[in-house]
Parts: structure tokens; sequence; C-alpha cells
């Protein structure tokens, strides 16, 4: 089984209640509406030859054009996992996550996870508090993988 295959077992529908068609961009597209909010888990294939920054970028527009999410009227947070071979050579501050609520799709959390289980990722949080179950995603990511 791939990792994204085990991401998708693990996440839904325990957590997210809605598994989006796959696009040509994500590899897979979780959703969960809780109220009025909304929420999906990004996967993505990481590529080496583009800066994170640009990937984040590119799965945003992905996330947003899946989703038809529009800004102040139907917002979706946004953790994004990019899969890749082996961690790139970067910190978590390259993982570049919203400070704002002033995006379509805000990204609440980036992940990078290897196939050997390696993870690193950046999540909102406030002070030393994380909300809306990151540090439990992030576990469930690692043990994805691995």
């Amino acid at each position: 089984m791939s990792i994204v295959e085990n991401i998708e077992n693990s996440f839904y529908p325990e957590v997210y209640s809605q598994s989006l068609p796959k696009g040509t961009e994500l590899s897979l597209c979780l959703f969960q509406k809780n109220g009025l909010a909304k929420y999906v888990l990004a996967v993505k294939d990481f590529d080496s030859n583009l800066d994170i920054k640009t990937q984040i970028a590119n799965a945003r527009k992905s996330i947003r054009q899946q989703t038809s999410a529009m800004w102040l009227l139907k917002e979706i947070g946004a953790y994004i996992v990019f899969v890749c071979d082996e961690l790139p050579d970067i910190t978590k501050s390259h993982l570049k996550i919203d400070r704002t609520g002033f995006h379509a799709v805000i990204v609440q959390g980036v992940h990078l996870i290897s196939k050997s289980g390696d993870h690193l990722f950046n999540h909102t949080q406030w002070l030393n508090k994380s909300f809306g179950g990151t540090e439990s995603i992030a576990s469930r990511l690692v043990n994805s993988a691995i």
C-alpha cells in the first residue's frame, strides 16, 4: 500500500467525512465540514525541481479549484502534505503557513513526509497553543508513512 493510500485509510472517514474526486494536481483531497467551518487535507507529490514556496502556492490553487473556495464566503482551512522520497534540505521556517484568514484557502499546516517516515512540518499555533487537532494530525501522518 502507498503512503497516499495509508493516509486516506488513516483519516477517512473517521477524521474527514468526504474524499473528493482525485484531480490531476492532488493525489488526495479529504474534506470535512464542521458547522460553518470547512477543512481539507490535501496530499501532493513533492517536486524537487521547484522551491517549496511555489509548491505551496500551487497546492493552494489546486485546493481552491477543487473545492470552489472563495474568500469571505467559502473559506477553507487546509493541511497540505507533500510526499517525497527523502526530505529536502530545508527547515521548518521554509514551510510557510498563513498567519491571517485573508485567503480563500487558509494554509494551516504544511507537512513533508518521506517514504522512510521522516517528517518535517509547520502548523498554525498562537503562542504555545496549537488548534484544530494539529498534533494528532501530525502523529497520524507519521504513522501513515511508516
